[in-house]
């Protein structure tokens, strides 16, 4: 019964661990290397948050171009806390840009976008931000 209670505590801590996002160390990452914080929020079961996944977050290619500029993090609505900068997430997929400093909001795209218009969407914001 103790082997069932102390393996049944750490599979609790292990999941626990992995779904735990610590903004301030993302932050911190992209503050370092002069990028810009892209979370992209899903939501369980849904269709277009799958096809955003595969289309635009999984070919290499994509992943270069978004890494290039911005720190990527993709998160379930149900599984981590957001930072307090984001509210009411209304459409799935929604992806927020957040600038490192303050972890405000620069920009949002709700809804699924095509890889091309999604990362020359990107590009464009990095641009106008670190033009300054």
């Amino acid at each position: 019964m103790f082997k069932k209670i102390l393996l049944s505590l750490a599979l609790f801590g292990f999941f626990c661990s992995t779904q735990a996002l610590d903004w301030k160390n993302v932050s911190k990452d992209a503050f370092t290397h002069n990028k810009l914080i892209l979370i992209s929020v899903e939501r369980d079961g849904c269709h277009y948050c799958e096809k955003m996944n595969r289309e635009v977050f999984t070919p290499k290619n994509n992943i270069k171009k978004i890494d290039r500029y911005y720190v990527h993090k993709i998160v379930d609505i149900g599984n981590i806390k957001l930072p307090s900068s984001i509210k009411d997430v209304k459409y799935f997929p929604s992806n927020y840009i957040l600038d490192p400093k303050t972890m405000k909001i620069i920009d949002e795209f709700p809804g699924y976008m095509k890889a091309d218009d999604f990362i020359s969407l990107l590009d464009t914001v990095y641009e106008v931000e670190f033009s300054n």
